[in-house]
């Protein structure tokens, strides 16, 4: 009996060190793998007692605000996700606690530096000083550049994250088929990372149609950056609202629709299918989908000579399909390989080859 009773207690043990799986892991940015936002809450919680137990280590601060950019990230970028966990803090509050833990690191600088905004900026290029190496660094940097129109630092940036061969080649893919659509000096307006950063790596390493200006709407929100490009393509300035962190939907929508309302002249303006139709609700009778982007203001003839020419000539048909292991945010993956279907549904009406491009269209279906 009381063998019997050693057995279960054990049974119980194993079990319950089955299930307790929860370990601090690595965190990287959730516009490369997206977790459950419960899972970087946990993740938040578990670097946070890594920290305690050893403040002075940079790696453990790192990950720690990483899981917080994650959790905040996957929340909406909401400032009330701290409330579900003491561990969760702003970005701007873990600063300091860093300073005072790890004064004049590389991680402090980088983590103020991409947190502090343009008063900040000097601390990341301490960072990138001290470590042009350290991967995630790679995206601020080219954020810093393009906000103040480096364009010199940019290609300088974007040179060394090519060295690294951490940009996933099928976002590399996709950005020059988003590029190829562009007309000859256009402006193309993008929305995320996934559809900004690999664009302007085409741009500043391959030279691939450095004659666009790609646009990520986050930038317009800065007030600096947003009247530096609508002076220099001689559109009205725009004052925003007071932007409140939880409410940025209103001033998209505001910088998007104010420069479609006033597009520049001699440079057609082009939207990526990435961007969220939200942001330019209204506009879409002036809207024509042009290989992966929308054309503003596009004639019926040039539209459709246009897309002949794109759909023919232009995109590699058997890439949009294809799988690509590096890339593992799936979900981001699916909503951007899923665009292909509106030059495969003209391809299936225009070829004779309709079963092979009917299946690849069923694919991108799901």
């Amino acid at each position: 009996m009381r063998s019997l009773c050693y057995l279960l207690f054990a049974l119980v043990l194993s079990s319950c060190q089955e299930t307790d799986t929860s370990v601090a892991e690595p965190q990287i940015s959730f516009a490369k793998e997206v977790r459950p936002h419960a899972y970087y809450v946990e993740q938040a919680e578990l670097w946070w007692e890594e920290v305690q137990r050893d403040t002075t280590s940079e790696m453990a601060w790192y990950h720690y605000y990483r899981a917080c950019r994650n959790a905040q990230g996957t929340a909406d970028w909401k400032e009330d996700f701290v409330l579900e966990s003491p561990a969760l803090r702003l970005g701007r509050d873990i600063v300091p606690l860093m300073e005072r833990a790890i004064p004049n690191s590389f991680i402090y600088y980088f983590v103020s530096g991409s947190t502090g905004g343009v008063d900040a900026n000097e601390n990341l290029l301490k960072a990138y000083e001290l470590n042009p190496d350290f991967t995630p660094i790679h995206g601020p940097m080219v954020t810093y550049a393009v906000g103040t129109d480096d364009g010199d630092l940019r290609k300088v940036v974007n040179a060394n994250w090519n060295a690294a061969d951490e940009m996933n080649p099928g976002l590399l893919a996709y950005a020059e088929d988003v590029l190829a659509s562009v007309e000859p000096h256009g402006i193309l307006l993008t929305q995320h990372d996934n559809d900004s950063y690999p664009a302007w790596m085409l741009q500043d390493v391959k030279g691939y149609r450095s004659d666009v200006w790609v646009i990520n709407i986050d930038f317009l929100l800065m007030e600096s950056y947003r009247d530096m490009v609508f002076d220099s393509l001689g559109i009205p300035p725009l004052a925003l609202n007071e932007i409140d962190v939880d409410e940025y939907r209103e001033n998209w929508t505001n910088v998007v629709q104010h420069l479609l309302a006033n597009p520049p002249k001699g440079r057609p303006v082009h939207i990526a299918m990435t961007v969220s139709d939200e942001w330019y609700s209204g506009f879409e009778d002036r809207l024509s989908a042009v290989g992966l982007t929308y054309l503003l203001n596009g004639s019926e003839d040039h539209v459709r000579l246009r897309n002949a020419e794109l759909w023919e000539k232009q995109f590699e048909w058997s890439r949009m399909t294809m799988e690509y292991p590096t890339y593992s945010n799936e979900a981001n993956r699916k909503l951007i390989f899923q665009n292909y279907q509106i030059p495969l549904q003209w391809k299936l009406e225009h070829t004779e080859e309709h079963v092979e491009y009917a299946k690849t269209l069923e694919l991108l279906k799901h």
